[in-house]
């Protein structure tokens, strides 16, 4: 396993490291680029979101020259997670970046200014914080957990994520549901969906007697209705793409399900409209919005846009009597909520740094394993054949005989390899690659790199300036 040691790439030598690092064996490296909420608007996020992730994903990982591809998008972030060639960094960064700009057509200029990108040790820290909830608008929300899942599974089931990225993501989910355990981090926290409720009741007062309609009935459109459902509206119509999924989610709820072509026919009526849907195209109109008005007799709508990427088309606002919000509307919630949580953040912070150090210690000493069993395997070949010849040599012994040397040597050849394994092993947790070296050239055995399940060589001073140069450039 490789080591968390970090490393950086000179400017035009990506294979080379720096002064400090004496190795230079190949080993994957894991890389993320991303878009979220905290520096990116709704719209822009919306513009950067892939219409077909699963085709992007595919070109990307072929045209990039890629080992593994996982991409996560949900309403708040776009990430791309990347297993690359060894020492290329940089060159996987850049192309990605533009395959990525030219697949969403987006200008250098915007594109470049949101991006954020982070490599080995960064990447897996982003990674964990992710998946504990740290990094979401709503700190310590419980969603986030089952979308880092479901982004796994989806990209293992196509063959497009493997053991390398299945590995740190499963110990980032580990992680994330041992800090919720461990410090009540999303007990009390706000939800997308009660945030949404609270947003609500901001602007309209008490929901009590209000009609609503949730378009969508996945987990973003059952989270709202819940929060939604203990506020005692009059009626939750609930429609869905899939009939039957409306039906059971309006059962949950009390409320009432409708087809989702007669949503035109609710919108006339209701006070309030959830859209979170997970559709790639526009759900409500400009024109099918307008035409609704002509039915209400000049009263109010308001809308709320969960969507991602966005289901109303933007000029829908300003249309009179709607009153349209999309996420950008959570963060001011969001914001409060963060400040009510700081121990709880604090303590998950800890808890996170504790796991990645675990995790440091065990692909440190996995990474050498490969080389330990190649010795063993090697030295045991040696001593069978030489017990063979010596038992020839000596004619005919009984059982009790042959037991006593073959015990001897495998107990010489114990005692002659612990020290050099011991030592193999103390230098893959200490990051001491240059005994590693040693030991591989010693016993001429080189690591079998299939077997290297990790890369953490650190290079993001030098992605951070080419990013930087990116944008001088625009």
């Amino acid at each position: 396993m490789a080591t968390f040691r970090r490393r950086r790439i000179l400017p035009n030598e990506s294979s080379k490291v720096l002064e400090g690092s004496e190795s230079t064996r190949e080993t994957e490296e894991i890389l993320n680029l991303r878009f979220t909420y905290k520096k990116a608007t709704i719209p822009f996020l919306n513009a950067v979101t892939f219409k077909d992730h699963c085709r992007a994903q595919e070109k990307i990982l072929a045209r990039c020259n890629l080992k593994e591809c996982v991409i996560l998008q949900t309403c708040n972030r776009v990430e791309i997670f990347a297993v690359i060639q060894p020492g290329e960094s940089c060159r996987a960064y850049e192309s990605i970046a533009e395959c990525w700009r030219i697949e969403v057509k987006q200008s250098p200029t915007a594109f470049y200014s949101g991006l954020e990108g982070s490599s080995g040790y960064e990447a897996l820290t982003h990674l964990f914080r992710l998946a504990s909830g740290l990094e979401s608008m709503i700190v310590g929300e419980d969603q986030i957990l089952g979308q880092v899942q479901d982004a796994l599974n989806e990209s293992e089931k196509r063959g497009v994520a493997g053991p390398i990225l299945r590995r740190a993501f499963d110990r980032a989910i580990k992680t994330g549901t041992k800090v919720r355990i461990r410090t009540g981090l999303n007990k009390g926290a706000v939800s997308i969906g009660s945030a949404a409720a609270n947003l609500l009741e901001q602007l309209l007062g008490s929901l009590e007697g209000k009609k609503i309609i949730v378009i969508g009935a996945g987990e973003t459109g059952m989270l709202v209705g819940k929060a939604l459902a203990v506020r005692k509206p009059k009626v939750i119509y609930v429609a869905n793409r899939t009939y039957q999924m409306g039906v059971r989610l309006a059962k949950m709820l009390d409320g009432q399900a409708v087809r989702f072509n007669r949503i035109r026919d609710y919108l006339a009526d209701v006070d309030v409209v959830i859209v979170a849907t997970a559709a790639p195209h526009t759900v409500l109109t400009t024109e099918l919005v307008a035409d609704i008005l002509r039915n209400r007799g000049g009263k109010e709508l308001l809308i709320v846009d969960l969507s991602q990427p966005s289901n109303v088309e933007e000029a829908v606002k300003a249309l009179p009597n709607i009153h349209l919000r999309n996420i950008d509307d959570l963060r001011r919630i969001a914001e409060g909520n963060l400040k009510m949580r700081l121990a709880e953040v604090r303590n998950a912070e800890t808890m996170i740094k504790s796991e990645l150090e675990r995790f440091e210690l065990q692909c440190r000493r996995e990474r050498v394993e490969p080389l330990i069993s190649a010795i063993c395997q090697r030295a045991e070949n040696v001593r069978q054949k030489e017990l063979t010849k010596a038992l020839k040599m000596l004619g005919d012994l009984d059982q009790e005989h042959e037991k006593i040397l073959e015990d001897m040597t495998r107990s010489l050849l114990e005692r002659i390899l612990f020290h050099p394994i011991s030592t193999l092993r103390k230098a893959a947790v200490t990051g001491n690659d240059q005994i590693v070296s040693t030991v591989e050239e010693l016993f001429d055995t080189k690591l079998d790199q299939d077997a290297v399940e990790y890369l953490t060589r650190n290079s993001d001073e030098r992605i951070a300036a080419w990013h930087e140069d990116q944008k001088a450039r625009t």
